[in-house]
């Protein structure tokens, strides 16, 4: 039975189609409701024509677009069509005719890599002109997002790809001259990286479809469509990447990882490729270690001027436990890397113990843990300690063992940074009490919190200002001070139709005084730690992300998403 595959920014589902005809619309009697804005009331209708299932625009203000191209006219569904109404993403699967396509003799890939003889082929013209039609569109996709990316100071012609042994395996070339056939696998490859570092992506996905697969990217933490390929491609593609990782190429039913690197004009940029097996197939990702993503000092942070001094004073001290603390994908490691970076490793001895080490910092010691070999963050810790350090960084606090070595390490004339996983500041007092640390022990050695989390900042190019609600403008309290709008986003071109370009932090300083310690010690609450806390400078995530909405950064319903509090 066909159906449809929906993707708006709610998330996506699946309608079967049992012979109905399909209403789409805002209008809430529709079959299928879409909340965005740009989608009329009735926009459109997918229906039985002539038994074949066709999609109408019911002369909708923004009009339906079929494979990219505006409807005038009722058109007929093949599978694999996509229907694109605003934002909105619908795919229509067929998976009988998928079926019957796989059943179909095997014709002999067109990028094969072996030479033939041209002359003993018989091809047929039309074949020829839909498989071009099939690559111009992945290549449009991926060329519209190069073209609207920010400029990375090199082209896809200066990029050498490294395997994982840093042999150069396919060398930096004009990308013409891989305007063949037996060239198209590499082509894609070289232009998904290009296009993936102009997104600022930070990982790539690949996922195998019934009939064919699909790429995303991250770009500031929100999946984006970057294109559709075929799966003869996908093989080639998967191939591609095994060989760089130098991974087992006839393997499919287990979990790969591996690493590869580009380098280009001087510069190296590392991935990460994990490859898992999926209902469809293996699934790769690809994760984009470009640290010229991410700032690099603590100056880059964007902390307001309290809050670098701060954190700074106690970055540089030569003993004590800052700790940084926030969800997976918060920015804790940036934010200690940049202290880090605050201290003279040629006159310290700075090391670092990881899981995995994701930045270079040139003069330090960097450790991977390695847990199916016993190498885990307290034994690897303990051993440390014999190893003369100055500076010790914990990728994270995850048992009692590695908490206690850590914060004994603290009093006893060591730097010590590391990060947990909490809510906020105050709540990393108590995950860490939680985790079986004596109170005395604590109180004594933590020296400053920071909680963080990220949020997306929106275009300047097409964000649109409007009045704030009453509901809003009684949350942002003092933020507002007689503020008259705010903005939202939009979508454009550049920002590759979400609204948003880049990130930055939300930050929340916690620093553990004599009366805090105090009351750690006695027994803490978190009303008793937020009074004390508040008679110095204190300010939460949410005051700090409202500071954002007022200026213009960033939109409110940003702020409530990562930092709201009720």
């Amino acid at each position: 039975m066909p159906l449809l595959e929906i993707r708006t920014k709610q998330g996506q589902k699946r309608l079967e189609l049992s012979g109905k005809a399909v209403s789409i619309g805002r209008a809430p009697e529709n079959t299928l409701v879409l909340t965005d804005t740009r989608a009329s009331r009735e926009h459109c209708i997918i229906e039985l024509v002539d038994e074949r299932w066709s999609v109408r625009d019911l002369r909708s203000r923004n009009g339906t677009q079929l494979n990219d191209e505006s409807i005038k006219r009722p058109e007929r569904l093949a599978n694999g069509d996509v229907i694109l109404i605003g934002r909105a993403e619908i795919r229509f699967i067929d998976p009988e005719a998928a079926h019957a396509a796989r059943k179909a003799p095997e014709e002999a890939p067109l990028d094969d890599l072996f030479p033939v003889d041209v002359g003993t082929i018989d091809v047929d013209l039309h074949e020829v002109a839909g498989a071009h039609d099939g690559r111009a569109r992945w290549e449009k996709s991926l060329q519209e997002i190069i073209d609207n990316g920010a400029d990375r100071g090199f082209s896809e012609r200066d990029i050498d790809v490294l395997d994982t042994k840093g042999m150069v395996v396919h060398e930096a070339r004009d990308a013409d001259a891989d305007d063949d056939e037996s060239g198209e696998s590499t082509r894609l490859f070289r232009r998904l990286l290009h296009a993936a570092m102009r997104a600022r992506a930070t990982d790539i996905h690949v996922e195998p479809r019934i009939d064919d697969a699909s790429i995303r990217l991250r770009v500031d933490g929100t999946m984006v469509t970057g294109a559709h390929i075929p799966t003869r491609l996908l093989q080639r593609l998967l191939g591609i990447v095994k060989v760089l990782c130098q991974l087992e190429t006839s393997q499919k039913n287990q979990v790969q990882d591996g690493h590869f690197a580009l380098t280009a004009k001087g510069r190296r940029v590392d991935f990460r490729a994990s490859l898992t097996p999926t209902l469809n197939g293996q699934k790769l990702v690809v994760r984009i270690l470009d640290a010229s993503n991410s700032p690099s000092r603590l100056h880059e942070l964007g902390l307001v001027p309290w809050m670098y001094e701060k954190i700074r004073t106690i970055a540089t001290r030569d003993a004590g436990l800052l700790l940084a603390c926030g969800p997976t994908g918060s920015g804790k490691t940036t934010t200690l890397y940049s202290c880090l970076r605050e201290i003279d490793v040629e006159q310290r001895n700075a090391i670092t113990i990881e899981d995995p080490v994701e930045y270079y910092l040139d003069g330090a010691t960097q450790i991977p843990v390695n847990a199916d070999q016993g190498n885990s963050f307290h034994t690897i810790l303990r051993s440390v300690l014999r190893q003369d350090p100055d500076v010790i960084f914990v990728g994270e606090i995850r048992d009692t063992e590695t908490a206690t070595v850590a914060m004994q390490a603290s009093m006893t004339g060591h730097l010590v940074y590391s990060t947990v996983h909490a809510k906020d500041s105050i709540g990393a007092v108590f995950r860490l009490l939680d985790l079986g640390i004596e109170p005395p022990l604590l109180a004594n050695a933590l020296n400053l919190v920071v909680a963080q989390r990220l949020v997306r900042l929106l275009c300047t190019g097409c964000r649109k200002a409007v009045a704030p609600s009453p509901n809003q403008a009684m949350r942002m309290g003092e933020q507002m001070r007689g503020l008259k709008r705010i903005y939202v986003p939009v979508g454009c071109p550049r920002c590759l139709k979400t609204g948003y370009v880049g990130r930055r932090g939300l930050y929340e300083l916690l620093e553990v005084t004599d009366p805090i310690r105090d009351v750690i010690m006695k027994g803490p609450t978190i009303g008793g730690i937020r009074t004390l806390a508040r008679n110095g400078l204190f300010t939460t995530l949410e005051a700090f992300g409202f500071d954002l909405v007022a200026q213009g950064e960033t939109p409110f319903e940003e702020i409530d998403r990562v930092a709201g509090t009720e």
